[in-house]
C-alpha cells in the first residue's frame, strides 16, 4: 500500500489530508497512513510486529475521528509506528455503531532510524468529510490535524 491515494492539501497552520480508496475500509487505511506519514517517513518503517486495532463511532465522521485518534495515541504514548493496515469497517445494527477491526503492521519507534518530521497535537472534527466521489465511485476522507 503506497501513498498514492494520500494527498496533502494547502492549509495555513495545520495538516489537511485527503485520502481515497475503492472501499470505505481502504480509504480509512490510507487515512491512517497519511496521518503516520505527517510525523514520520512511512517508507522507513519495517513490518516487525502486528498490532490489533479497533475503533467505533456513532456515524462515519465519529468513526474516522476515533480511528485516527487511536493511531495517534499508538505513536505518542505506546511509541509504535505502523505503516500498513488491514481493517474491516462494518455497521453493527445491535449496537447501532460503526466498527473497525483489524491490525496494523510496523515497529517500535526508533528516533535515529525513523526521524520525527513534525509532532501532531491532535485530530479535529473541523472540515472532516467522508463521501463517495460521483465520478470515480471511490470513497474519500478529508481531515485536518493540529500541528
Amino acid at each position: 500500500m503506497s501513498l498514492k491515494n494520500v494527498e496533502y492539501l494547502d492549509h495555513m497552520t495545520d495538516a489537511y489530508v485527503r485520502c481515497n480508496g475503492k472501499t470505505l475500509a481502504e480509504a480509512f487505511q490510507y487515512s491512517a497512513k497519511g496521518l503516520v506519514n505527517i510525523m514520520y517517513d512511512i517508507a522507513k518503517i519495517e513490518k516487525k510486529q502486528k498490532i490489533f486495532l479497533s475503533a467505533e463511532g456513532s456515524d462515519l465522521e465519529n468513526l474516522l475521528y476515533d480511528w485516527l485518534e487511536k493511531i495517534l495515541l499508538l505513536l505518542l504514548i505506546d511509541k509504535i509506528i505502523l505503516s500498513d493496515f488491514n481493517i474491516v469497517v462494518d455497521f453493527n445494527k445491535e449496537l447501532k455503531k460503526y466498527l473497525i477491526v483489524g491490525y496494523g503492521e510496523g515497529d517500535s519507534i526508533d528516533y535515529g532510524k525513523h526521524g520525527l518530521k513534525i509532532e501532531i497535537k491532535g485530530i479535529t472534527y473541523h472540515e472532516m468529510k467522508i463521501f463517495q466521489d460521483q465520478n470515480t465511485n471511490e470513497f474519500v476522507t478529508e481531515y485536518i490535524v493540529d500541528l
